[in-house]
């Protein structure tokens, strides 16, 4: 087992990485008294709650089964999640364990920042994209109709208990989705990284247990040192959206449905690459070798042709990264280093999206 210490200002987040540490980890230093309430979904319940409350038998443990898939990601659900709480009486000395992927664990983090002005919080990730992205860095929330995660906060857990060997039942299409958030870190902060994807993505695919653990600590480790140097999403910590402004748009244009949020994340890396390339930014053979990649990997590149640019549009003008009106785009300069460019208007994204929907 690795360990990973993100450190923010006033607290230290111990980040642990390893195969089967569910089986031997001891959460006393991480659970503030006895009451613990397991929140998953209808899935991830099925396969990992047994296991994980035998993790807690000290404790008082207790568990919530919610439905599963993005389209639950609203405030409907969340109030489910505090009626739950308030109900069974539970006070501010609850630990909450989000047992899940990305949705879960926005979610339940953020009903755990808001059931009494928060409680204590634990991340168990059961998918990639979750392990390596969603679960680390605090922001939490829910998703609105006009905008996805357009409610949310920033909750930031006791600890996050990464196991790579979760990730064996996860279906293919979630891993690879998770994927997309593995190149993305190749892409904008370590060309090494994404070199060594580049040489290994059959390993990392095919679950080699020494190449996914240096995946899932490799992508922890960069998330965990951008969110350390920018907590609050001020600044730097921006670069991590790289894709996801068409990526998020694509998502809502499609409703939360039909489409996993890395495959739409993939498009969006495409066509934000493309544009680094087209404005000069990036070289041909650059743009070039991420396509390959994506495409090597039978990941989409595309947006889906029954998606309108006006729809597309539509949803960009929703993008949480904007100030001042002014669209924010994360673009590339080469691969391993991203940047803010905020000089992209309307028409030329509306001509862009024209051209990458197939």
């Amino acid at each position: 087992m690795r360990k990973i210490n993100l450190q923010l200002n006033n607290i230290k987040i111990p980040i642990l990485v390893g195969s089967n540490i569910l089986k031997t980890i001891n959460p006393e230093n991480y659970v503030k008294r006895n009451d613990v309430v397991i929140i998953t979904n209808s899935t991830i319940a099925k396969l990992y709650l047994k296991q994980t409350k035998r993790m807690f038998k000290d404790y008082n443990v207790d568990s919530l089964i919610l439905r599963d898939g993005e389209k639950y990601k609203n405030i409907k659900t969340l109030q489910q999640i505090h009626d739950y709480l308030i109900k069974n009486k539970y006070d501010r000395s609850l630990t909450i364990v989000a047992l899940g992927g990305g949705v879960i664990g926005d979610m339940v983090a953020f009903a755990a920042d808001t059931f009494m002005r928060g409680v204590q919080l634990i991340h168990i990730p059961t998918t990639l994209l979750a392990q390596v992205d969603s679960s680390i860095g605090g922001k939490c929330g829910i998703n609105h109709p006009l905008g996805k995660n357009m409610i949310g906060s920033f909750k930031h857990p006791s600890v996050i208990l990464m196991d790579s060997a979760i990730l064996k039942t996860l279906p293919k299409r979630e891993f690879m989705a998770g994927m997309a958030e593995v190149i993305k870190y190749g892409l904008i902060k370590n060309k090494s990284f994404f070199k060594f994807i580049d040489n290994n993505y059959s390993k990392i695919i095919q679950q080699n247990t020494d190449c996914l653990l240096r995946t899932i600590f490799t992508c922890a480790s960069i998330k965990a040192q951008v969110v350390k140097e920018d907590e609050l999403e001020s600044g730097i910590r921006a670069i991590l959206n790289f894709g996801h402004t068409f990526g998020h748009a694509i998502e809502a244009s499609k409703n939360y449905k039909g489409i996993l949020h890395g495959e739409a994340i993939s498009v969006g890396m495409n066509i934000a690459s493309a544009i680094s390339a087209d404005q000069g930014y990036l070289t041909h053979d650059e743009y070039c070798n991420i396509e390959d990649m994506l495409l090597n990997m039978q990941m989409p590149t595309m947006i889906p042709k029954k998606i309108t640019s006006a729809s597309i549009m539509k949803h960009i003008g929703h993008d949480k990264k904007k100030i001042s009106g002014r669209n924010r785009f994360i673009l590339l300069d080469k691969i391993g280093n991203a940047f803010i460019n905020d000089k992209l208007d309307n028409k030329y994204l509306k001509e862009i999206s024209k051209n990458f929907i197939r």
